[in-house]
């Protein structure tokens, strides 16, 4: 058997723009956390970049569902802070705008005198979401984007404590964990239709990047069974948090003037790519990563191999979306490195973003194994015993050529029928395939054939 290959990110320095600074101020042991923890919001950041992923058939989009698990204590808000850091002047500041027209136009609604009419409601693009939110909002706002923009954008959700949307979704009108599975493919769809004119009926395109921190607990009760069978789990990236005891709080360095201005500069970059002076949006961006094709399918296939030879059907079906993860991942680091003022040459370009593919696709997988791989298995047993269909027993055949009531009703109960005895031998005896001996005894005719 072949050494398993060993992969690695690039370089501090050699990450792509934003990455690259909160990598680089990250301690040792949160280099790899920070680089994850990175990644959904600047995939949220940028909602116009469309990709081709060789297994699929329509276009693509950068959309990512990032988990952060850590016990109590573990130091997960590091999250928080690059979320903030991405997040805080940007679309969260152009939310701001947003939310005052809709509390704004809520409070005239209060004002209002009787039979006074009241002007439209303002048509607000909303991006930044809590992961309390209904589903008709989430409807609502998603519908919005298309009434305004004639196209979708991405969501972004955020929550530093996963019981948020644990505790939110016991409301069957907070449960999102059906559009969390299809908020992950571009041009999958997700309907409601109600009757009553106060709720609000649509079929939209939601599309959601997301970043939930969470103890171990919290992560069990929200990935219960139907959301392993489901497929949640496939669609996410699991960054555990593994201090060793006693070791000392992770303290990032501050970010420079110089840094905070390459950072906020890129980012006003991603958010002009977004929207136009006008208030529409700009094109999307159609980015080549065909380039990356052969590398995606030799290491789609490899793991195929693996789960042939080892019987894993957890590692065959994990295998498929660690990649699409995986992808998106190496083309939203492809479209930062070119966005850069001084974009280094193709070649180099290629080579750390195939880096960044096999270490990712190699680290999506370990952690969806490690934490559902046994359950995923031991469910997918379970649900296929309980498909195979039972053993044909006969039950006139299991009899012996002489046979006695007691005999019969033995049998009824083993193969667990609910048709009393009398019922079968009567039909039995209007086939003619047995005849009575006495009371209790009955013996197979040559019609009925011999046991």
């Amino acid at each position: 058997m072949k050494p398993r290959v060993s992969y690695s990110l690039p370089k501090d320095q050699e990450l792509p723009p934003v990455i690259r600074q909160i990598v680089t101020n990250a301690p040792q042991n949160r280099k790899l956390p920070a680089f994850v923890a990175s990644l959904s919001p600047l995939c949220a950041m940028c909602p116009r970049v469309r990709l081709h992923y060789y297994y699929d058939s329509r276009p693509s989009a950068l959309l990512l569902q990032v988990l952060i698990e850590g016990a109590q204590s573990s130091g997960k808000s590091f999250a928080a802070d690059i979320e903030s850091l991405i997040m805080d002047k940007t679309l969260k500041e152009r939310d701001k705008a947003m939310r005052r027209l809709e509390q704004e136009y809520r409070d005239k609604k209060k004002r209002r005198k009787a039979n006074e009419k009241l002007e439209e409601e303002p048509e607000t693009t909303i991006r930044v979401v809590p992961p309390t939110i209904s589903k008709t909002v989430l409807t609502k706002r998603a519908d919005m984007y298309e009434r305004v923009f004639g196209d979708t954008l991405t969501f972004w959700m955020f929550a530093e404590e996963l019981a948020q949307v644990t505790d939110a979704g016991k409301n069957g009108y907070s449960n999102l964990r059906t559009i969390m599975r299809t908020s992950y493919d571009l041009g999958s769809l997700f309907g409601i239709d109600f009757a009553s004119d106060n709720s609000y009926s649509a079929i939209v395109d939601i599309n959601i990047c997301s970043m939930f921190c969470a103890t171990p607990a919290a992560l069990d009760e929200y990935f219960d069974k139907k959301a392993i069978e489901g497929g949640n789990i496939t669609r996410t990236i699991l960054c555990k948090i593994e201090d060793d005891l006693g070791e000392e709080g992770a303290l990032f360095v501050p970010y420079t003037s110089e840094q905070r201005t390459q950072i906020d500069r890129m980012l006003k970059k991603l958010l002009d790519a977004t929207y136009d002076g006008d208030g529409g949006l700009q094109p999307t961006v159609d980015l080549d990563m065909v380039w990356l094709d052969k590398t995606v399918c030799k290491w789609v296939r490899e793991k195929g191999k693996e789960a042939s030879l080892s019987g894993s059907y957890a590692l065959d079906v994990f295998r498929k979306r660690s990649s699409v993860s995986a992808f998106r991942i190496a083309a939203l680091c492809q479209y930062l490195y070119q966005m850069e003022k001084d974009p280094i040459s193709t070649e180099v370009l290629q080579k750390r973003v195939k880096q960044i593919y096999l270490f990712m696709a190699e680290y999506i997988l370990k952690g969806m194994l490690e934490r559902w791989g046994r359950k995923f298995e031991e469910f997918n047993q379970k649900r296929e015993q309980s498909m195979k269909a039972g053993p044909k027993e006969n039950l006139f055949d299991q009899l012996t050529d002489t046979f006695t009531r007691e005999q019969l009703n033995l049998l009824i109960e083993k193969q667990g029928k609910v048709t009393p005895d009398k019922v079968f031998l009567s039909r039995w005896k209007k086939l003619r395939v047995i005849e009575v001996v006495d009371k209790n005894t009955f013996r197979k005719t040559k019609k009925g054939g011999a046991s």
